[in-house]
């Protein structure tokens, strides 16, 4: 459920001259192969007073900056949080990123990242403590990211934090994870070999890692958005009915969310051999059917239910949601709102045929799925629900751009689909494929949908596109 660098654009008035220095900035692109660039800056509170730390240069001040010749995005938060402690000269937690904004055209990303200081500030290399009232004085080098600033000494002046605020994004969660951790690496028996940093750190989840003498431990926690489930208590299930193919939950604080992972290795990734991917969607079809005997268990532990039923109760709204329509012209808009009666009974076309509806992962793709003692680990369940299993081949009905998956979709989709004729004949099966198609955008869509719903204004841009993209595709498959 993220995007990179290149995939992300910015849109803005243009005038004749930034238009021909666009132009120039794409042959630039196309014929040296430019690499992508990050500038990072950090917004450094005070630790006691409504204050950040401000550095002072010929043309005003600026909030302290680094460029590194990389594109770098939620899952490099290692090397961001490394640039910027180099930079200050002090050990800092990323807190959270308050704007990003992507030039195409150059190859460059730039970053805002609020942070909190590990060690006294009397260590810092250079500038000033600059409150909201000296600020709005002050001449900054960039003029747009004045605003960003004045927002947040506006915000810890007030303590007015936004309630939809994630807890990792908060002053103290990283010591408290920190400890937490601690505590059971005690109990456990576990000797600690590093110190615990995070890996991860994004709108709807944070990953801390630790090393030990029994390899890499995890600490996640994850959103409670209303489609996501408990995912500690939900992982600690699955390891018990699938105890060879997800990873060991060692602890679990439920009303924090929190789980501590024992080492699974690494995720396999999305370029990964066609044999590779088929044994991994075999290994999947394989999880859903044993999971068909055992739904009530999945969903007293928490797994949602969003079954075909329930879908089809969650089409108007979303068709009458202004936010998550945004992004859409009027006339699909329209379209969309046409096509609610087609699609509420395509819902109970698909109940219709015996293949069962069953656990579904949410979110697999390949990023999802580690390789570990010679044995496949689905992991990240946070999306887990019961619905139709069709559902989780959301990157077989709507790939991109990506010619060598394209080439093994149908080699793999014909091993997963094979799995379900101990229900359906083999025709019956292709005829439920096809029916899905638009059900699973759909689904997809109304995930984006809360996702979006739930989150400060500064992360929604993250999900919009996914959005609306399944937005379209529900239109495609009805004029196909």
């Amino acid at each position: 459920m993220s995007e990179n660098a290149s995939q992300k654009s910015h849109r803005s008035k243009t005038s004749p001259f930034s238009t021909i220095q666009l132009f120039f900035n794409q042959l630039l692109n196309k014929f040296i192969n430019r690499k992508w660039k990050s500038h990072l800056y950090a917004i450094l509170p005070h630790p006691t007073e409504a204050k950040v730390l401000m550095l002072w240069n010929k043309s005003g001040c600026s909030l302290p900056h680094i460029c590194v010749n990389d594109d770098l995005e939620c899952d490099d938060i290692p090397i961001i949080n490394k640039e910027l402690e180099q930079k200050l000269g002090i050990s800092v937690n990323i807190l959270y990123c308050t704007k990003n904004y992507y030039d195409k055209s150059k190859h460059e990303i730039h970053s805002v990242y609020v942070l909190e200081q590990n060690d006294s500030i009397t260590k810092l290399k250079e500038g000033s403590w600059i409150d909201l009232e000296t600020l709005r004085k002050l001449s900054v080098k960039l003029p747009e990211y004045k605003l960003v600033i004045e927002e947040y000494l506006t915000e810890i002046e007030s303590g007015d934090i936004p309630e939809v605020r994630s807890p990792w994004a908060k002053v103290g969660w990283f010591d408290s994870a920190n400890q937490w951790i601690n505590e059971q690496l005690q109990e456990l028996n576990y000797q600690q070999l590093s110190p615990v940093e995070c890996i991860k750190n994004w709108a709807i989840s944070c990953v801390l890692r630790v090393a030990t003498n029994r390899g890499n431990l995890y600490l996640k926690e994850a959103s409670t958005l209303p489609l996501f489930c408990n995912e500690p208590v939900v992982t600690t299930e699955l390891s018990k009915l699938f105890p060879e193919h997800i990873p060991t939950v060692l602890s679990i604080d439920s009303q924090r969310h929190w789980m501590l992972l024992a080492d699974f290795g690494e995720p396999i990734g999305r370029s990964s051999s066609v044999k590779v991917k088929k044994d991994v969607y075999l290994l999947l079809a394989q999880i859903q059917i044993k999971s068909v005997e055992h739904i009530d268990r999945l969903l007293n532990v928490g797994c949602l239910d969003r079954r075909l039923e329930k879908l089809a109760t969650q089409i108007d709204a979303l068709f009458n949601d202004k936010n998550a329509l945004s992004q859409l012209k009027q006339a699909e808009i329209n379209q969309l709102q046409t096509l609610a009666p087609y699609l509420k009974n395509l819902c109970s076309q698909l109940a219709d045929y015996k293949i069962p509806q069953t656990l579904v992962h949410g979110d697999l793709h390949l990023g999802n799925v580690a390789l570990y003692n010679d044995n496949y680990l689905l992991f990240d369940w946070t999306d887990s629900c019961i619905a139709h299993p069709f559902f989780d081949m959301f990157q077989f009905y709507f790939s991109r751009n990506n010619i060598p998956f394209l080439s093994s979709v149908k080699v793999v989709k014909n091993e997963y689909l094979n799995q379900w004729t101990i229900y359906e004949s083999k025709s019956r099966v292709l005829e439920a494929w096809k029916l899905a198609k638009p059900l699973c955008a759909l689904h997809h869509a109304v995930t984006y949908q809360y996702i979006s719903n739930c989150l400060e204004p500064r992360e929604k841009h993250l999900f919009s596109n996914a959005l609306s993209d399944f937005l379209r595709e529900i239109l495609k498959c009805k004029i196909e």
